[in-house]
């Protein structure tokens, strides 16, 4: 079998298919879409328009559900609770608890 060309009797090839949803699990899943791209430092306008582009299947359908209208206020109310907060990863401090007693490679 090719790599490219999946045998339909393999049970682990991958299906997607579309379930109907009720308008207020469109809405949960608009406010997840929207808080997630917040956490992530997206501002109002990429956010709406990642609503607004059909590559990304389920924030476009919610949009078509639900309006820009009410996906607008949903944005604005996400991108004001999470929207400016930032993330920042960083090494521990060299006396913190979790690097004491321990030695660098090729110290």
């Amino acid at each position: 079998m090719p790599h490219n060309d999946p045998d339909p009797t393999d049970p682990n090839v991958l299906v997607g298919v579309v379930l109907p949803a009720e308008r207020e699990t469109m809405q949960e899943m608009a406010y997840a879409f929207a808080e997630e791209f917040a956490r992530m430092g997206y501002d109002r306008q990429q956010i709406l328009s990642l609503f607004k582009n059909p590559f990304y299947g389920g924030a476009y359908s919610a949009y078509r559900a639900l309006g820009e209208e009410r996906i607008q206020t949903i944005v604005d109310e996400c991108v004001s609770a999470w929207g400016g907060s930032t993330a920042i990863v960083q090494p521990p401090p060299s006396s913190s608890p979790a690097t004491r007693g321990r030695k660098e490679v090729g110290a």
